[in-house]
């Protein structure tokens, strides 16, 4: 029986290095290579990993080698994130009673991702699953042949406290940090809305992932990290996995000593990307419409568009086909407009008979001109 505890580790971090954090990879290997990458990842760097490392993904057990790899160096630490540690406790619990349920799981991540981090690691113990009965026969396999990988994730920390940052998966439920160490392992790994939910203000800066930062906005769609000067939280989850127009953040400390105002970010997607040949003003107003809040209703059912009332907000709009989500519910969507200027480069998501859905700098919109 796996008993995840939450564990608090103190460190220091020499000054003069440079801090690089992301969160949430969800098995995406090749964006977290591309990030690296593109961040010019180095030996005098500090790379923390904030939870999350498989699931969602096409390349999951690939992903927690990779990592199991780099910490082979010292400037690679991890955390564990809610995911993580929720597929370990689902293998371990596997049985008779539970089977089906999570064979259903596995099948919507296959059409989701192509694969599932269980199904990796039954392939490659030579089993193929095609009922729940193969999944139940493949658990003593995968337990016994990925005892490093396991043991590997569950030694990760829940918490690190460093000078001046604090890392967590999830959220700090208390405001000093050992006074978590009493708390639940999952009431820190799976702190939703943490930046909103939390009544504390911190001393240091509380860096986390888990809640997609998309997830903090009702009016625009935008997954660049957000810094909440007042609570002293940062949100890095770019939605990678979760969203289709989602992205893999990197945090950039440039020194363990630095002020707030000194951290920058980079992101990593593989949206193709067109560069904009007309410029275009912003909306003044506009809805995103998230999973946690899609409900609608539909007035008038189109060839392409269909116009919908958003329930919670009573507004109604011109909502793409391929968006709806059956009768009463869509996929994430906004109507906001972006403001593009000629040559701007623009993410590619979807084209329709009135423009593209696209996004830049971080954020969805639409754009409405020519582009090549």
């Amino acid at each position: 029986m796996i008993n995840l505890t939450t564990k608090i580790e103190q460190i220091t971090v020499d000054a003069g290095r440079r801090i690089l954090v992301t969160s949430d990879i969800h098995g995406n290997l090749s964006y977290f290579k591309n990030l690296l990458e593109k961040a010019e990842f180095c030996e005098n760097d500090i790379l923390f990993i904030v939870g999350d490392i498989v699931e969602k993904g096409n390349a999951n057990l690939a992903t927690l080698r990779y990592v199991m790899k780099l910490c082979e160096e010292e400037n690679v630490i991890p955390l564990i994130g809610n995911v993580d540690a929720n597929r370990l406790k689902i293998i371990d619990e596997l049985c008779e009673d539970n089977v089906n349920g999570f064979y259903k799981y596995i099948l919507n991540l296959r059409e989701w991702a192509g694969t599932s981090f269980y199904e990796e690691l039954a392939n490659e113990c030579g089993y193929t699953l095609k009922c729940a009965e193969d999944v139940l026969a493949a658990k003593k396999d995968v337990i016994a042949n990925f005892e490093n990988e396991f043991n590997f994730l569950k030694s990760l920390p829940t918490v690190i406290e460093t000078q001046n940052f604090v890392f967590v998966h999830g959220g700090l439920r208390e405001q000093q940090v050992t006074d978590n160490a009493d708390k639940g392992f999952f009431e820190l790994t799976k702190f939703d809305s943490f930046m909103t939910e939390t009544p504390h203000a911190f001393e240091k800066y509380v860096i986390v992932g888990h809640w997609p930062v998309c997830l903090y906005n009702n009016r625009v769609q935008q997954f660049n990290p957000i810094i909440n000067h007042d609570k002293k939280i940062i949100s890095i989850d770019g939605g990678c996995g979760v969203k289709k127009d989602g992205q893999l953040n990197l945090l950039i400390i440039p020194d363990i000593n630095c002020s707030a105002d000194e951290i920058s970010h980079i992101s990593y997607d593989e949206i193709p990307c067109v560069s904009a040949l007309e410029s275009q003003q912003a909306s003044e107003s506009s809805i995103y419409i998230s999973w946690i809040d899609n409900e609608i209703q539909i007035i008038e059912k189109g060839e392409e568009f269909s116009l919908v009332e958003h329930i919670s907000s009573g507004k109604r709009l011109n909502i793409p086909n391929s968006y709806l989500r059956g009768e009463s519910k869509c996929a994430d969507y906004t109507d906001y407009v972006l403001p593009v200027n000629k040559g701007d480069s623009l993410s590619l998501i979807a084209r329709t008979s009135k423009g593209c859905i696209v996004k830049k700098d971080g954020v969805t919109g639409w754009y409405y001109g020519k582009y090549v």
